[in-house]
């Protein structure tokens, strides 16, 4: 009888501390999560002003000249004295229309104000992306093996720097470009009436891609890394890669904003096809491939 009654315990007993298990866990997952949030909420606080500086650096190219005009001046002076038939046959000696500075225009009551708002949290998830990734290591640190550990948490940190790199050179360099053309279409009887919300979204939408497109590279390597991708296969396909960059570049309609994501992102699929090379070459030379 005892022993009757200790097997019909330990299921019941066992069931009960898998369940415990269970909760902990689930515990674990929410505590992390309330964390990530308070984070985030402290984050979004701190960003409320740097936000004024964000959209300023956003509104740069329709208030000043950028690089763009600087170096369009520089790149005449060089054709005029290297090749003066072409200076003259396509009208590069005119005089350059006078920068004329614009302003951004809004519609709706509040607009400006929640245009602020989701740049702050998004200024806010940038900054608390370090530790976001950090409270997610912690998480799954316990479940993954030793040397899982070793390759992961590298790719979580060069993953938010390549990132928040993609999203600087679009700043920087790509957005003054697009700008740039889009107001040289003024004339006379064509002005541009530039909306708050279209420009920022326009920017942030942007931004977004050129940080997952500077993502490629490091995508390649850690697929490399696991004995996954091979750089012959990248070689192989790198006609279908130029087609599909200009797929997702047509995406966003006019041919100038075309150009300026289908070369970063065809660029960023040959910087993959060399550091795949470099890590089979390493591979090879230490015996770690068949």
């Amino acid at each position: 009888m005892p022993n009757n009654n200790n097997t019909n315990k330990e299921p019941s007993k066992l069931k009960e501390e898998g369940k415990m298990s269970f909760v902990e866990h689930f515990s674990e997952l929410r505590k992390r999560i309330i964390y990530v949030f308070i984070a985030i909420v402290i984050c979004m606080g701190f960003s409320w002003h740097l936000s004024y500086k964000a959209i300023n650096i956003i509104e740069t190219p329709l208030e000043k000249p950028t690089y763009i005009t600087y170096f369009a001046g520089y790149a005449k002076k060089i054709i005029k004295k290297k090749v003066p038939y072409v200076y003259y046959s396509f009208g590069l000696n005119k005089t350059p229309r006078k920068f004329q500075k614009h302003i951004l225009h809004y519609s709706k009551p509040l607009e400006p104000f929640f245009m602020q708002v989701k740049v702050s949290l998004i200024l806010g998830l940038m900054i608390a992306f370090p530790f976001i990734l950090f409270e997610f290591w912690q998480f799954i640190k316990p479940g993954l093996l030793k040397k899982e550990r070793m390759y992961l948490l590298p790719f979580l940190f060069f993953g938010t720097l390549f990132f928040i790199s993609g999203v600087i050179f679009m700043v920087f360099y790509i957005w003054p470009a697009v700008i740039n053309f889009s107001l040289s279409y003024q004339s006379p009887n064509l002005s541009p009436l530039i909306n708050l919300t279209h420009y920022i979204n326009f920017a942030l939408r942007l931004g977004l891609i050129f940080g997952l497109i500077f993502e490629l590279p490091l995508v390649s390597a850690l697929f490399s890394l696991a004995g996954i991708l091979k750089p012959n296969f990248l070689k192989k396909y790198r006609k279908y890669a130029l087609l599909i960059s200009l797929i997702i570049a047509a995406f966003h309609a006019d041919i100038v904003t075309m150009f300026f994501i289908a070369v970063p992102l065809y660029s960023m699929y040959e910087i993959s096809i060399i550091i795949s090379s470099f890590i089979w070459r390493f591979k090879k030379r230490d015996g770690l491939t068949a």
